[in-house]
């Protein structure tokens, strides 16, 4: 059994920006406004909750579970999402940071001639500093997504209605 166990650099300047945009990132694609305070109470709980899960005795890959879990009660609690967006909010933004995060880090581990648990080795500064890689075109995209007003089809007049209540 491998456990990631992260280090406090990595927790800080890695694992909130992640978290950061995980949110905003639901926030965009279901096209809400995007609201400061939810998404960064949101991060400051999802970031310790995820640390703690990681600790956690289980078999890799359940910690992500978990965290999957965390995030889509907090856009249901924290960022007032309905159930379902909340639960559509929670599965794309984390398929998408997978997805980069797998394809990049990839190019990454080749280029540095490395493999994950090596690289995950290294001194916490470079451990961070090659996952922003991913961050970036992450943030790229929700970036992209919002000007270009890509909002997935059907959900954001509800955001909409949602907003007018508030």
């Amino acid at each position: 059994m491998f456990m990631d166990k992260v280090p406090l650099m990595v927790l800080i300047f890695y694992s909130i920006p992640e978290s950061l945009l995980i949110f905003t990132f639901g926030y965009v694609i279901l096209g809400y406004p995007i609201k400061t305070r939810p998404i960064i109470l949101a991060t400051l709980i999802s970031v310790p909750a995820s640390y703690f899960a990681r600790l956690l005795p289980f078999p890799f890959g359940v910690h992500s579970v978990i965290g999957l879990f965390v995030i889509f009660m907090l856009f249901i609690l924290i960022c007032k999402f309905p159930a379902i967006q909340g639960l559509i909010a929670s599965l794309l933004s984390l398929s998408t940071l997978i997805a980069l995060d797998n394809s990049i880090y990839s190019i990454v581990q080749i280029l540095l001639g490395t493999t994950i648990r090596e690289l995950w080795a290294m001194k916490p500064i470079v451990r961070t500093l090659s996952g922003y890689s991913h961050l970036l075109a992450f943030a790229l995209i929700t970036i992209f997504i919002y000007k270009k007003k890509l909002f997935l089809g059907g959900f954001q007049n509800g955001a909409e209605n949602r907003n007018q209540d508030s």
